[in-house]
C-alpha cells in the first residue's frame, strides 16, 4: 500500500512538471511574438474595382417653357481596356432603355427628355460612367442655362443658399429609383435660426417615383435657406431646381446638387470668371457659433476676399455675405476653414450689356478620387471653361482630356497645380464633347466646367461641378509578413 501511494504521489508530481513546462512554453511565444511585433499585413487598395452595379439619377422636370430642349449626357470614359460592361439609361417610373453604351470612350444623349432617367452601369461600366443634365431656353421662366451630373441616390443631402419666396423660387425634387418605398425627413434653417415647418418630418416617396417640393408654398422665412434631408427609410437623390425674378422678369435658372456634408473645411469648386455678382452661402447646423474664415484660391495662390475675410454664423442658422468685390472677376474656388462644421455654395448671376442674366449655383464638394467627369465640356449653345483647384498643402500633377461623343481625343494637357491655387482651361473643341480630369491618388483636387452664353438675348450660365465614377469598393490587396508567426 506504501509503494501505491509513493506511485501516485510521483504521478502527480511528473503531472504536476509537465503542466508548469507547458505554461512557460506558452508564455516564451507569447513574448517572442510580443518582441517581433508580429501584426496583421498591411491592406492596399487594389486597381481592379469589384463588378458590380451603380445607379445614378437625371432629374428633370418638364420646362415651363415650350422652347426648352433638355438634353441627358451619358458618357463612358476608358479606365479598364478590354474589360466588359453595360451603361443603359432608362425612365425612372419604368420602361425600356432608350440608351444604351458598351464601348469605352464613348458617349451618347437622349434630346427632348420630359421626366427623370436612370442611368445604370454593370461590369466595367459600373466604375467608368458619368451623366449630366443639360437645359437651353430662350424665352419664359426658364431662359438660360441649367445643367448639373447626375447624381447616386443617399441617404442624406445637405443644401444651402435655397430661397422661399416667388422672387427666388425653389423646387426640391426628390427621386426614389428602388424597389421600396423611401421615407425622409426634412429640417430647415434659416438667418434667424431653425424654421419649423409641419409635414417636413416622414415624406413618403413611393419606389420608382420622384416628388416635388415648393418651398415658397411650405416655409415661411426670408432670407437664403438650408435644408438638410435625412432618409428614415430607403434612400434618394435630391437636386433643388432655382428660378429667380425681378419684377416679375426672369433673371436666372439653374439646377443645384447637394453639398457636402457639414465640415470644418468645405471647399466650393468652379466659380466663375466675370464681373457679376457673387453670393457666399455658409449653413452652421451646430448648436454653438461658428467663425468661419474665407480664402479665395485664386489663379495666383490663395488670398482673403476684401470685406469677407470672416464671417460669423449663429447656431442652426445661414448667413450670407458678398463676394464679388473680392473675387474681382476672377475663376475660383473657395475655402472655408471654421472652428464649427459648416457647409456653403456660391450663387453666381451672369452679367453681359443688353442681355437678360442668369444664374448658376456653386455647391461644396470633396475631391476627386482618380478621375473626374464632366459628361458636357462644350454645347452648341456656347463656350466651355474648365476650372481647376488644389485645395492641399503640395503641388499636384493633373491631366486632362477632352473627347468627342465618339470617342475621338480632341485635346490633352497638363496642368501643375500649387497648394491653394486654380488655374483655368479653355475647353474649345467641337461640340459636343466630355471631359476627362485625372488626378494623383491622396490629392485635394476640385473642379468643374463653366458653361456660358456669349450671344443673344440671355447672358446664358452654367457650371456642371467634375464627379468621381470610380468610387466602388475594391478589393484588399495583401502583402507576406515574414515576421507573422513568429
Amino acid at each position: 500500500m506504501a509503494d501505491l501511494r509513493i506511485g501516485g504521489n510521483g504521478l502527480q508530481r511528473r503531472r504536476l512538471l509537465t503542466l508548469v513546462a507547458a505554461a512557460v512554453g506558452l508564455g516564451l511565444i507569447g513574448i517572442g511574438g510580443t518582441v517581433v511585433d508580429a501584426a496583421e499585413p498591411p491592406f492596399r487598395p487594389s486597381r481592379i474595382p469589384l463588378v458590380g452595379r451603380t445607379t445614378t439619377i437625371c432629374t428633370v422636370t418638364p420646362p415651363a417653357s415650350g422652347a426648352a430642349t433638355t438634353r441627358v449626357a451619358a458618357v463612358v470614359s476608358r479606365q479598364a481596356p478590354g474589360r466588359e460592361g453595360e451603361l443603359t439609361g432608362a425612365p425612372l417610373a419604368g420602361g425600356k432603355s432608350s440608351l444604351t453604351i458598351t464601348e469605352q470612350g464613348k458617349a451618347e444623349q437622349l434630346v427632348g427628355v420630359k421626366e427623370p432617367v436612370v442611368m445604370a452601369g454593370t461590369g466595367v461600366m459600373a466604375t467608368a460612367s458619368s451623366a449630366a443634365v443639360f437645359n437651353r431656353a430662350t424665352e419664359g421662366v426658364d431662359a438660360g442655362l441649367s445643367a448639373a451630373p447626375c447624381l447616386a441616390p443617399g441617404t442624406t443631402h445637405w443644401f444651402t443658399g435655397l430661397g422661399a419666396s416667388e422672387s427666388d423660387r425653389t423646387d426640391l425634387v426628390l427621386s426614389n429609383a428602388d424597389d421600396a418605398q423611401a421615407s425622409v425627413d426634412l429640417r430647415f434653417y434659416g438667418p434667424d435660426g431653425r424654421v419649423v415647418v409641419p409635414g417636413s418630418p416622414g415624406l413618403v416617396i413611393d419606389a420608382h417615383s420622384w416628388t416635388t417640393i415648393s418651398l415658397s408654398s411650405v416655409v415661411n422665412a426670408e432670407g437664403p435657406l438650408a435644408v438638410a434631408i435625412q432618409a428614415s427609410q430607403g434612400r434618394v437623390s435630391a437636386v433643388a431646381k432655382r428660378t429667380r425674378a425681378e419684377r416679375l422678369r426672369p433673371v436666372g435658372v439653374d439646377w443645384q446638387v447637394p453639398s457636402s456634408p457639414p465640415a470644418l473645411t468645405t471647399v466650393i469648386p468652379g466659380v466663375p470668371e466675370d464681373a457679376g455678382p457673387r453670393e457666399l452661402v455658409v449653413t452652421n447646423p451646430g448648436p454653438m457659433r461658428a467663425s468661419v474664415a474665407v480664402s479665395v484660391l485664386g489663379l495666383q495662390g490663395p488670398y482673403a476676399p476684401i470685406g469677407a475675410e470672416i464671417v460669423d454664423v449663429a447656431a442652426e442658422s445661414t448667413a450670407r455675405v458678398d463676394l464679388a468685390e473680392g473675387l474681382a472677376g476672377e475663376a475660383a474656388t473657395i475655402k472655408l476653414t471654421s472652428d464649427q462644421p459648416v457647409t456653403g455654395s456660391v450663387v453666381s448671376t451672369s452679367r453681359r450689356s443688353g442681355a437678360q442674366a442668369d444664374l448658376a449655383v456653386q455647391s461644396g464638394a470633396v475631391p476627386l478620387v482618380r478621375t473626374g467627369v464632366s459628361a458636357l465640356a462644350t454645347t452648341t449653345s456656347g463656350d466651355g471653361e474648365l476650372v481647376l483647384s488644389n485645395a492641399g498643402t503640395t503641388d499636384a500633377a493633373v491631366s486632362f482630356e477632352v473627347l468627342s461623343f465618339d470617342g475621338v481625343v480632341l485635346r490633352t494637357d497638363d496642368v501643375l497645380l500649387g497648394p491653394d491655387s486654380t488655374a483655368t482651361r479653355r475647353l474649345n473643341a467641337p461640340p459636343p464633347s466630355y471631359v476627362v480630369v485625372r488626378v494623383p491618388d491622396g490629392t485635394a483636387v476640385v473642379g468643374g466646367v463653366v458653361l456660358t452664353q456669349a450671344d443673344g438675348d440671355v447672358a446664358g450660365l452654367a457650371t456642371i461641378p467634375l464627379t468621381s465614377p470610380d468610387v466602388a469598393s475594391r478589393a484588399p490587396r495583401t502583402e507576406v509578413d515574414p515576421g507573422v508567426g513568429r
